[in-house]
């Protein structure tokens, strides 16, 4: 694999630079950047939390949120999402040339994986005359899609692994025991994994206005994130009667503990040089796997283990991996796998081919003050952010605010960060002698008002938290936002906000943050 933009041979994170990344954490934990005054005229009625506004403010208007990357680099394998041929998905292992050094990537004590992949592997396609593509075969079967990590330290290293493993349909969001009785212990409901509720259109296909769902697998995956529960009992209790994943085999770790909406946590200890089968997932047919998964290195006395050197490596292959093809794939010998060259043509890609590391890390630390009075709303552009504020952005040209005329060319469809956790603080101020009202609004930005665009599986879809409070929001078209929360603030006085939320792929950004003090 080729190495992404801005990927270097070797990672460069050492004790020292680790160091400055924690006080530079700490100290934005008591920091809130100056207002930024950017307010509008605000003349719309109330509205309360979850409904639907078609007055969002416009990209020009919204200026990106200011803020950093911090925490685990993000490694993103999720080129090519559908696959027809089997083989390596993605890899930072570099074939090794004897007497040179090895090319590719390596982690220094932590990492964040993200991966999504389509099962068609075997599939085939014929084109007549008329270039009318038809399929010739279907795809063969279930593949097995794993996670291979090399110990390139010269010493032993003790990994935690904490994350989602999710495949639609197959994986129980509730795993149950031997006597089928499901760990549910919050008794949520199942969120659904399909995207039914669509009608066809023109250009395309668009969510019936009467099924606006919260669903699909990046959204279990998205809440799992925020919600999920993990197997509290001692580790005999997990052993006698544990929990079961059929879809999963996790006999390559330790202390496993199963949770809900796809939740796994488990340790596992690496020797100098070796390469092992973290784990390996069942993908059936047709199915759309996901993992967001974080690796920690840690020492003796648990805090992170900087000096622990891995590398990733997630392939799909029909059989279990071999120790040879384990080999292979630890020398950068081992087939790739491929979306087939006879596929059917499509549109532009749904997201851009970026496969890489972004060492600036997986988490997005930010914020401001919003300093407003009655009748005035402000904006912030919170996904598809300036490469300014990540070091190295993964993804696609930036999109930065405009107000130019419509570029001859559809609709961008691939802004945001697959894999990247965001939290945000924000300090509400009222400037007016009287308390108000804020509503505060998860709104998709038109960048012009001949904009429009309704992809299969959404706008936006985002699980979220506002100051701990869990909302799962659906915004459908372009230009549109629903209100996430009402805020009341004393006369001349402020308020802090915190937002939470994990991108897991199966949404469409950019995305903006509106807030709107009420007039009344």
């Amino acid at each position: 694999m080729a190495p992404a933009s801005g990927e270097k041979t070797e990672a460069t994170h050492d004790v020292r630079e680790l160091a400055r990344a924690l006080e530079v954490d700490a100290a934005r934990d008591e920091e809130v950047p100056a207002p930024r005054v950017s307010a509008h005229p605000h003349e719309r009625p109330p509205l309360p939390v979850g409904a639907f506004d078609a007055n969002a403010l416009p990209i020009a208007a919204l200026e990106p949120l200011d803020g950093a990357f911090t925490g685990a680099p993000l490694l993103i394998h999720a080129s090519p999402e559908t696959i027809r041929t089997s083989g390596v998905l993605g890899t930072t292992m570099g074939r090794i040339v004897p007497g040179k050094s090895e090319g590719g990537f390596t982690f220094a004590g932590q990492a964040r994986l993200f991966l999504r992949t389509v099962n068609r592997v075997g599939e085939t396609f014929t084109r007549d005359d008329q270039g009318l593509v038809t399929q010739t075969t279907p795809p063969t079967g279930t593949q097995r899609c794993s996670i291979v990590l090399r110990n390139t330290s010269g010493r032993p290293i003790h990994l935690r692994l904490a994350g989602v493993v999710f495949s639609r349909y197959l994986t129980p969001q509730f795993p149950a025991n031997a006597r089928g009785e499901p760990f549910n212990p919050d008794e949520q409901d199942a969120l659904a994994e399909d995207l039914t509720g669509l009608i066809e259109w023109t250009s395309g296909k668009v969510p019936d206005p009467e099924g606006l769902f919260f669903r699909g697998p990046h959204a279990v995956i998205a809440a799992g994130f925020l919600d999920a529960r993990v197997d509290p009992r001692p580790q005999d209790e997990r052993e006698s009667e544990p929990l079961l994943r059929e879809d999963l085999d996790l006999s390559q770790l330790d202390d496993v503990r199963l949770g809900t909406r796809g939740r796994i946590e488990a340790a596992l200890t690496v020797q100098p040089g070796e390469t092992v089968l973290v784990l390996s997932a069942r993908h059936e047919k047709g199915g759309t796997l996901q993992s967001l998964l974080d690796f920690t290195a840690v020492d003796a006395k648990g805090q992170l283990d900087v000096g622990a050197r891995f590398r990733l490596a997630t392939v799909s292959s029909p059989l279990p991996l071999t120790p040879d093809e384990l080999t292979a794939i630890s020398r950068g010998d081992h087939p790739v796998a491929s979306a087939g060259a006879d596929g059917p043509e499509t549109a532009a890609p749904a997201f851009p081919p970026h496969q890489g590391v972004l060492e600036a890390g997986s988490v997005f630390v930010g914020g401001r003050t919003v300093r407003l009075s009655a009748g005035k709303r402000a904006g912030d552009l919170v996904m598809s952010m300036p490469g300014r504020h990540g070091g190295v952005w993964p993804d696609a040209a930036p999109l930065t605010p405009t107000a130019r005329e419509p570029e001859p060319r559809a609709p961008r469809t691939h802004e945001g960060a697959r894999g990247v956790s965001y939290v945000l603080t924000y300090t509400l101020e009222n400037t007016d002698a009287a308390p108000r009202e804020v509503e505060l609004l998860l709104t998709s930005p038109r960048r012009h008002p001949s904009e429009h665009f309704f992809p299969q599986a959404g706008v936006l879809q985002l699980a979220m938290k506002v100051d701990g409070e869990r909302v799962d929001i659906r915004v459908n078209q372009r230009g549109d936002g629903r209100v996430l929360a009402c805020f009341e603030l004393p006369p001349e006085g402020r308020r802090e906000v915190r937002l939470e939320w994990t991108h897991a792929g199966g949404t469409f950004p950019p995305a903006g943050l509106e807030w709107r003090m009420r007039a009344g």
